[in-house]
């Protein structure tokens, strides 16, 4: 049994052998060379060299020079040198092409080019063959960015040029000293690089030689990533399931390396995350996040920002608009479940007797709508119009007409029903009219009744059944309406306070209407007449008395009435006088208010006596007003001003200053007056 479980473990090795599938790719290029008229023949000068990622045989490397030239050499290895001596003509520039060819079967090539420069003693000889330098590209204006020498054994002499490759003129070489300048702003995504030619000449003999420099720009982030749109709009069904990719937005940045690589990000415009979308950060793929509904939200509206990963990050943004289109996924619902109507049984066909009414939230759902009666519409008495859900007499047959119908209705979108009730009542001739109980009612309301308080209840009948028999009240004058309500009960209230010693308020006249539910109407009024509250204090005709009396004044003598009115009526405005005070020599008739002497008033002269009067109604609870009056007893033989005539009313009983003209005397006259 062990056996047969026994594992035995096997060691496999994989031998891979290489294909010749990399041809060798030349290294540190370009090539320039410089070489003197005076070089010996077999002199190596330059060596190429190339990699070749295969192995073996397909990776050894041979050089040969394409094609013939007169002076120039190149071995297996790559070395070049002189193939013979060089003349005076020779003096100038040459280009060889030199082949690399690996070991394979079939063997691979590349190839590359070598500028040779033969140069004499009174050439200028530039330092270096080639020149490369990188600079940023909003490196500033006049700002200076290399400088090239060329010796040259005569001495000082040379003088520098730019000979090639400054098409916008953006580069400057000072004349003298091959010092390079920026003169023209630089711009990477429009022009990345430049290779310059500059030339060296021995002002004296005209000779010259050239050296390229290659101008490499530095990327720098100053362009804001661009969306291909301005605003993306599209439509989606509210159907598509979470996670459903709905759009791509692409932006683009004109910059390189990390200035050009975006990310994106996707906010509604209050900066929230939504929440029905996502947007994925690398690719600005949008795909939904929750479950759509055309019904709660037809369309989102937000916006994606698109923002570069260089060190000063720009961003654009991008507004987008989704449309969500509607799916028929609600049924139709009636405005109400079950619908009411009476209709007379005289009704000829085509009388409306109802329109009944549904909806549906999909879009343009309800205007599709199919209506129909399922059941109850025995004989077809009723018939419906399919559209617009009218209910209308279709065949009326006296003999066979019921007094009750209850349809069953039904509405369709084409996908889904719905059903209602609707009850109709089959009625007779209205041929009787309201009828009040009483064609004027009288009835009483205390003033300052608050709102609402019930004023009485009318009555009416009507002999005609069911809804020719149900009543309905109106108040039809205008001042009234304002003033009171009646309910279908027929009980009226008011709906403001009322003041009896309002003389447009003390009687109110209510015109009453009652309309059955067949259009007959009755009328009668209503008289509110309003009883008095007790409401209003007795006030005094003057604000204080004043009065002199001789001291010989007999017992009984009528010093002054004290008069007061009440503006409530009945016993509210009986009023009864007082003094409320304690003094023995004076009292007041009751119901006059004449204040009278009790005694002899000798020896009392030089008196002043103040007192008050109270002025009491027969209300009840009552009501009281108090004046302050005040008498003097002067002596008997002192002069006391009286008006001729023995009763003199004072309009308002008001003391008024007499001003009398005399020629071009003023006299003033304090006017005591006394009442009868």
């Amino acid at each position: 049994m062990e056996a047969l479980l026994a594992l035995q473990l096997l060691k496999s090795v994989v031998h891979v052998e290489d294909v010749n599938d990399n041809a060798p790719v030349f290294v540190d290029q370009p090539y320039n060379v410089i070489v003197p008229i005076e070089k010996t023949v077999g002199s190596v000068f330059r060596k190429v060299t190339t990699v070749d990622k295969d192995i073996g045989r397909n990776a050894e490397v041979t050089y040969y020079l394409k094609g013939h030239d007169r002076y120039f050499q190149v071995s297996p290895s790559g070395e070049i040198s002189l193939k013979r001596p060089l003349e005076l003509k020779s003096v100038g520039k040459f280009v060889i092409n030199i082949a690399a060819q690996d070991g394979g079967e079939p063997p691979l090539f590349s190839k590359a080019e070598v500028d040779i420069s033969v140069v004499n003693k009174a050439t200028p000889v530039f330092e270096r063959p080639f020149y490369k330098i990188e600079i940023p590209e909003n490196v500033q204006v006049r700002t200076s960015v290399l400088q090239v020498v060329a010796n040259q054994s005569a001495g000082p002499r040379t003088v520098y040029s730019i000979c090639g490759g400054n098409p916008f003129n953006q580069f400057y070489i000072h004349f003298n000293s091959g010092l390079i300048e920026v003169i023209q702003p630089l711009d990477y995504e429009a022009h990345p690089a430049y290779r310059l030619c500059i030339q060296a000449t021995d002002s004296l003999t005209g000779a010259n030689s050239d050296v390229f420099v290659d101008i490499i720009l530095e990327d720098v982030n100053d362009n804001a990533p661009k969306f291909e749109a301005a605003v993306y709009n599209i439509s989606i069904s509210e159907y598509v399931v979470t996670g459903t990719s709905v759009l791509q937005v692409v932006a683009m940045d004109s910059d390189t390396g990390s200035n050009a690589i975006l990310f994106y990000q996707l906010y509604e415009k209050d900066g929230a995350t939504s929440d029905y979308f996502r947007i994925d950060v690398e690719s600005g793929v949008i795909w939904t996040a929750g479950l759509l509904d055309h019904e709660t939200q037809s369309q989102h509206e937000f916006t994606v920002k698109a923002v570069d990963r260089g060190v000063f990050q720009l961003s654009a943004e991008v507004q987008v608009i989704i449309y969500v289109t509607d799916l028929n996924d609600n049924p139709p619902v009636f405005a109400h479940q079950l619908y009411n109507a009476t209709i007379s049984k005289i009704s000829s066909p085509g009388q409306l007797v109802t329109c009944v009414k549904a909806y549906d939230a999909d879009s343009r759902g309800t205007s599709q709508l199919e209506y129909a009666i399922l059941s109850g519409n025995d004989n077809n008495v009723f018939a419906t119009d399919a559209s617009s859900g009218e209910i209308v007499i279709a065949n009326i047959n006296q003999q066979s007409l019921e007094h009750f119908y209850s349809l069953i209705l039904s509405v369709t979108d084409g996908v889904f029903r719905s059903t209602a009730e609707a009850n109709i009542y089959m009625m007779g001739e209205n041929s009787h009219s309201p009828s009040f109980t009483q064609d004027e009612y009288v009835i009483e309301l205390a003033e300052n009744s608050p709102v609402g308080t019930l004023v009485g209840q009318v009555e009416a009948t009507d002999k005609d059944p069911g809804i020719y028999g149900q009543l309905t009240f109106f108040i039809v004058n205008d001042i009234a309406r304002d003033k009171f309500t009646i309910d279908d009960d027929g009980r009226i209230h008011t709906v403001e306070c009322f003041d009896r010693e309002n003389p447009d308020e003390r009687t109110i006249s209510i015109s009453l209407m009652a309309k059955d539910g067949g259009g007959r109407l009755g009328f009668c009024t209503v008289i509110i007449i309003l009883s008095d509250l007790n409401d209003n204090s007795p006030k005094f005709r003057l604000s204080e008395y004043k009065v002199t009396v001789p001291g010989d004044a007999s017992s009984g003598t009528t010093v002054i009435k004290i008069s007061a009115v009440d503006e409530d009526e009945g016993s509210n405005a009986d009023i009864i006088y007082t003094i409320d005070s304690d003094i023995g020599n004076f009292e007041i008739h009751p119901l006059s208010g004449a204040i009278v002497t009790k005694e002899s008033l000798i020896g009392l002269e030089k008196g002043l006596y103040s007192l008050f009067v109270k002025a009491k109604d027969s209300g009840s609870p009552p009501r009281q007003s108090v004046i302050p009056v005040s008498i003097r007893i002067v002596p008997p033989e002192t002069s006391i001003p009286k008006f001729a005539e023995p009763s003199l009313w004072l309009d308002f009983y008001t003391i008024i200053l007499l001003v009398f003209f005399h020629l071009r005397s003023v006299y003033i006259v304090r006017v005591k007056y006394y009442a009868s």
